[in-house]
């Protein structure tokens, strides 16, 4: 390791940094991770299948020299502490090609651990700093970034009509670390200005908190990816009825991928909100009930949308027939895609996320559903097989009947003794 890169390795190690939140992300490069730092830095760990073994951070040291600086020594010595400590040698003593190697080995664990990832991370530098002789003593609580930064953003986000919490939150810049009033107060701003209030002033966040439920923030988040998914179906009408425009060029595949994404946003959301506190039964039970009716949409969609257009539409020889039908291109035809595409692409589409919830979440949808089933089935030709769609809603609501109506084992052992000649004879002894 070269002087500049063990000084940088040395300097890293021993910050006062924090991970204010973690977002996994998509781009053009391929989906990648990105830890946001209480600096103007965050550090990216690109997934290895897509763009292949690559780590980067924004900061100014690293973009210009493209050397591992000292936010990315920082984070790979916490992650390394937290993932996997029986393998991993000292950070300090890792090179660039270690490095690398390192945070795409751990891509995979980072995603298992994304809810909580920010609060035990830096409750595990916090901790890695106490027991070194020259640490500085930590004056913030180890929850507070991510406790605090993204349920402040997540409450404000509440009054904005379209935008979610991680949107509305790049609006924000870092809060400075000076408690005076002066920098509490953002110019022509009342959410960057409460933003800053709420998360260094304890009874300001809880004050907010008392009123802005989980409930609310959770079922807020819901109806804008719910009107997400209705302006995707709206944009599609669009497109079928005029044509592409400069603001509209959503045709059946842009718009089979936007309600794909759209669904993975709403399971992720269920999933991290009821991770990390308790949801009312209302707001759980939304999530199916969107899903099914996006599902329901989608199946209403079966036909040849161009079929009678009365615009131009250049089209290849080859062109699929599921390019022409939603209903097709999402449930009884999809395309295969690699297998470097993210899983939300892969998998049958919503079916795959019911049958991941428990039953009594969606068993007052079972109705609906077997109406779906019963739509598909009538939209499969007789001599076709059924699409793998059909399979698995079959199988589920099947599964759900058999248990829900099946007797216990105690009330069949119940019924049999009752009919059993000698327990009635015993019983007149008696």
């Amino acid at each position: 390791m070269s002087p500049p890169s063990a000084a940088r390795a040395s300097q890293g190690i021993s910050a006062d940094f924090f991970v204010d939140r973690v977002r996994r992300h998509e781009s053009e490069r391929g989906a990648y991770f990105a830890f946001q730092l209480n600096r103007p830095a965050s550090v990216r760990i690109y997934n290895p299948v897509e763009e292949g073994q690559d780590i980067e951070c924004t900061c100014e040291d690293f973009q210009t020299t493209r050397a591992i600086c000292v936010h990315i020594y920082w984070l790979i010595d916490g992650l390394n502490a937290l993932l996997d400590t029986s393998t991993a040698p000292p950070s300090g003593r890792l090179d660039r090609t270690d490095i690398v190697t390192r945070a795409s080995a751990m891509y995979g664990l980072i995603g298992a651990q994304l809810p909580s990832l920010p609060t035990v991370l830096n409750a595990t530098h916090d901790e890695l700093a106490s027991d070194s002789d020259d640490a500085v003593e930590a004056t913030r609580s180890p929850t507070f970034p991510d406790a605090r930064a993204d349920q402040v953003c997540d409450m404000l986000s509440v009054f904005d009509t379209g935008r979610l919490p991680d949107e509305f939150g790049q609006d924000f810049a870092p809060v400075p670390s000076d408690d005076t009033p002066q920098n509490f107060y953002v110019p022509h701003s009342l959410a960057a200005t409460i933003y800053r209030l709420a998360i260094r002033d304890e009874s300001v966040f809880r004050r907010l908190r008392r009123v802005i439920t989980h409930d609310v923030c959770a079922n807020a988040h819901l109806s804008k990816l719910r009107a997400r998914a209705r302006d995707a179906f709206a944009k599609l009408d669009s497109y079928i009825e005029d044509g592409p425009t400069v603001n509209n060029n959503q045709d059946i595949p842009r718009c089979a991928r936007i309600l794909r994404s759209i669904v993975d946003q709403i399971c992720q959301t269920r999933n991290i909100r009821t991770s990390t506190g308790p949801l009312s039964t209302t707001v759980v039970m939304r999530v199916p009930e969107i899903l099914v009716e996006i599902l329901q949409e989608v199946c209403n969609r079966n036909e040849d949308v161009y079929y009678r257009i009365g615009w131009e539409r250049e089209t290849g020889e080859d062109e699929p027939d599921r390019n022409r039908n939603l209903y097709a291109y999402l449930i009884d035809d999809p395309p295969r895609f690699s297998v470097s595409a993210p899983s939300w692409m892969q998998e049958t589409f919503i079916i795959d996320r019911l049958g991941q919830m428990p039953a009594h979440e969606w068993r007052h949808l079972i109705e609906r559903l077997t109406t779906i089933l019963d739509q598909i089935r009538e939209h499969t030709h007789p001599e076709d097989q059924p699409p793998v769609a059909y399979r698995k809603l079959d199988g589920m609501i099947q599964d759900y009947t058999t248990e829900a109506f099946e007797p216990s084992s105690s009330s069949v052992q119940r019924r049999l003794t009752l009919n059993d000649p000698r327990e009635s004879q015993r019983r007149r002894l008696e």
